[in-house]
């Protein structure tokens, strides 16, 4: 007898992830149910790709195992926000996004 699965809650919505550390449980999971989240990282890479344990002891930022957790069910892309051609792109990418969760220090 086939099984049909229904679709993930929020499988129609796109978030922007402008996070490090702080709030990148909360855009997690909004990923986890179903949500397209496009995490958005500086172009050296998300500070906290330098948080461990690394993955075989490895500190390497493709191998925290902390950033990992944190970020599953995120696709990943880099902007300078502090160009203006970084803040034309991002002013795109919000202009497609239903949602944006970030945790920069007011006034940034």
């Amino acid at each position: 007898m086939p099984t049909s699965v229904a679709p993930l809650p929020l499988a129609s919505y796109r978030v922007l992830d402008l996070t490090e550390e702080h709030g990148a449980l909360c855009s997690r999971l909004l990923g986890d149910m179903g949500a397209d989240v496009v995490k958005i990282e500086r172009p050296e890479g998300d500070p906290s790709r330098r948080i461990g344990p690394f993955f075989h002891d490895d500190p390497h930022p493709e191998r925290s195992l902390s950033w990992w957790a944190f970020n599953a069910n995120k696709r990943s892309a880099t902007l300078r926000l502090n160009t203006a051609d970084g803040q034309a792109l991002l002013r795109d990418l919000i202009v497609t996004s239903d949602f944006l969760v970030e945790s920069f220090p007011t006034g940034y």
